[in-house]
């Protein structure tokens, strides 16, 4: 049986490729999901969500409980004035590590205040783009979807 195309990633595609300037079939959907919601690769070295507002809220919520090792290191070198970029870490420790150091962090949230008002706070303070953009942490409007850079 062949599965006819979802008409919301039509949109999305298209809309993205009227952003990039570039023709759709050059855009692949990813197989799996991020956040909840399906990625666009264009070529070998960018990746894009694509989303209406209502998505992007959502998948911003979801980002939050992935994020926590980045937002707990951001905060505290910030709170100290300390330079150092906690992305830094991502080509010195493995994935499983950084995995596993979130776990934890997630544990000692849960165990506290929950996840909840952290979320709420995140995102009533415009964090939205910071979490879903992690190329440039902008998000750009095309043609009503909200579109964040990957890579």
């Amino acid at each position: 049986m062949h599965k006819s195309p979802d008409p919301a990633m039509l949109q999305k595609r298209e809309a993205l490729a009227r952003f990039l300037n570039v023709d759709k079939t050059q855009l692949r959907v990813s197989n799996g999901h991020l956040y909840g919601f399906k990625a666009f690769f264009h070529g070998n070295d960018e990746a894009y969500l694509v989303l209406t507002d209502e998505e992007s809220t959502k998948a911003a919520e979801n980002a939050v409980q992935d994020k926590l090792w980045l937002i707990s290191l951001e905060t505290l070198f910030a709170y100290f004035d300390i330079n150092a970029y906690p992305a830094d870490l991502l080509g010195k420790l493995k994935t499983k590590e950084i995995r596993q150091a979130n776990e934890e962090i997630k544990k000692l949230i849960y165990h506290t205040c929950g996840i909840e008002p952290l979320r709420q706070r995140m995102l009533a303070l415009g964090n939205r783009k910071n979490l879903l953009a992690d190329y440039d942490q902008a998000e750009n409007i095309q043609d009503g979807f909200y579109i964040y850079r990957l890579y």
